[in-house]
């Protein structure tokens, strides 16, 4: 892999130019999940639409979050499940872990070497949208503007709508010389080839975790600076606690509660970081993993009023900007902030793509709680998974944000064990489960899941939510012996149903 600044971000292909319309139904400007599933869903029902990109086709989560992050994490669980397991494990020679360089090889063959042509653009072609290469900016009502960086332009015009899918962007903190040391962000250590000796990672949220076991297993050094009291500040404590003692236990030195003050690269090319507590840590590389923010700047905004200055588009259920007259204006996934993670972005593209199709038809789209122009799931049921080890993954209402929001209910907890649990490696260390139920209704509010591959297990929980299940129905659906599945039945046997 060469060094990310190396990587053409721009190929020279679908330039502006080499379009044959100017106007389409529906322009959407990024070409990540959710832009790329509008124009999907408008095709197929018979409209025309453009996916304009300003560089790789796919956004982040192909080649710089999702998908790289678990083609790093992977080897080193499957490492550790075969070791767990007796008659395997004799024949494992593992006493040196992974081999570093044939995960980064195994990287580069997921990302395709950073080469869109390979699967992406196939994928917007083939489902009928047209692509261009540019800069998209509004330039009017239901115009936009897409430039090249060679200056090659093109004007375009919807007829029914367009939908701003352009993402997220990592946040740097206003911390005392930190822009100036040319920090890593997470493009630089999802798609680096060398082990730095010693990482510091400011920021314990799910990237700075994973990262901080990726790095561990490759034999480096690794600080964690994390603000808040616990690491995964999304989800319920215990999780953070779990995954914390599971870090520690790698060799990630951890600083809770603690922020960095100053940070000053020295003349040998290290990186010195002075802590909030009076320390001061000295390391090699240094990673900046502290949230993002929607990429709003350079779209033309401002001429609609809206904030170009990260702040999350504000939309309706249907993801409609409706303080822009007209109901033209679409905001889906992270760039309006409702549920920024990769499988949300696919789920507003398809209410997007709903709304705008039933307008079209000339239906009065109305959105209700869970009908197909709603995106009711942002405020319910939105899954999240750690891809740690153990892995840590969250739906609904965390502990602390029913606690926020004046929620009554009752804490469900059981271990995540079973026949199923000790078949799958000896040695099974249990893990924790949690169920918020709403103390009136027995309805299932949210779930949290801590354990070896739990991520397999979290949509269980995501369906009874959707699907207002209360406890006494959860009695009624039996997991398979022996299988993981069965820490539902000690959820249901923990809460006395």
């Amino acid at each position: 892999m060469p060094p990310y600044n190396s990587i053409n971000l721009h190929p020279s292909s679908h330039a502006p130019s080499s379009l044959k319309n100017a106007t389409y139904d529906v322009i959407c400007i990024g070409s990540g999940w959710a832009g790329r599933v509008i124009g999907a869903r408008l095709v197929k029902a018979g409209y025309t639409a453009v996916v304009v990109e300003e560089e790789l086709v796919g956004g982040d989560c192909p080649f710089w979050a999702c998908v790289p992050s678990k083609a790093l994490l992977r080897p080193l669980q499957a490492l550790e499940e075969a070791k767990a397991v007796t008659g395997v494990k004799e024949r494992l020679n593992s006493a040196n872990g992974v081999d570093v360089h044939a995960v980064f090889a195994r990287r580069d063959a997921f990302t395709s070497k950073w080469n869109d042509a390979d699967r992406l653009v196939p994928l917007v072609e083939n489902s009928g949208a047209d692509l261009v290469r540019g800069v998209g900016r509004l330039t009017g009502v239901k115009k936009v503007s897409v430039q090249s960086g060679s200056g090659d332009k093109i004007e375009l015009e919807a007829k029914l709508a367009v939908a701003l899918c352009s993402g997220s962007v990592p946040m740097i903190p206003n911390i005392p010389g930190l822009a100036e040391v040319n920090p890593w962000g997470p493009r630089q250590a999802t798609s680096a080839s060398e082990v730095p000796e010693h990482l510091i990672v400011l920021g314990a949220g799910a990237v700075g975790c994973e990262m901080s076991a990726v790095y561990a297993s490759f034999g480096g050094k690794v600080s964690l600076v994390c603000i808040a009291p616990e690491v995964l500040p999304r989800m319920d404590p215990e999780a953070g606690k779990l995954v914390r003692g599971s870090l520690e236990s790698q060799g990630v030195k951890i600083h809770l509660s603690t922020e960095a003050t100053k940070v000053h690269r020295e003349a040998n090319g290290s990186v010195k970081v002075e802590l909030s507590t009076g320390e001061t840590i000295q390391g090699t590389e240094i990673l900046v993993a502290a949230g993002r923010k929607a990429r709003t700047n350079d779209m033309g905004l401002e001429q609609f009023g809206l904030k170009t200055d990260g702040t999350p588009l504000p939309v309706n259920e249907s993801l409609l900007v409706d303080s822009v007259p007209g109901d033209w204006l679409y905001a889906a996934g992270d760039i309006n902030g409702r549920a920024p993670l990769t499988h949300s972005c696919k789920y507003h593209g398809k209410i997007a793509a709903n709304a705008i199709i039933a307008k079209a038809k000339g239906i009065n789209v109305r959105p209700r709680e869970y009908d197909n122009v709603s995106a009711t799931a942002d405020h319910t049921a939105v899954p999240q998974v750690v891809f740690t080890n153990p892995n840590a993954a969250s739906v609904g209402l965390t502990r602390t944000r029913a606690q926020k929001e004046g929620r009554a209910f009752r804490e469900v907890t059981a271990p995540v064990v079973s026949v199923g649990a000790m078949l799958h490696a000896e040695g099974y260390k249990a893990g924790w489960a949690q169920w918020i139920v709403e103390e009136q209704t027995n309805k299932l509010l949210g779930a949290t899941l801590v354990g070896d591959d739990v991520a397999e297990l979290i949509h269980p929980s995501t369906v009874a939510i959707v699907g207002g299940l209360t406890l006494e129905q959860l009695t009624h659906a039996i997991p398979a012996f022996p299988t993981l599945s069965e820490v539902y039945l000690n959820l249901v046997d923990a809460a006395g149903a």
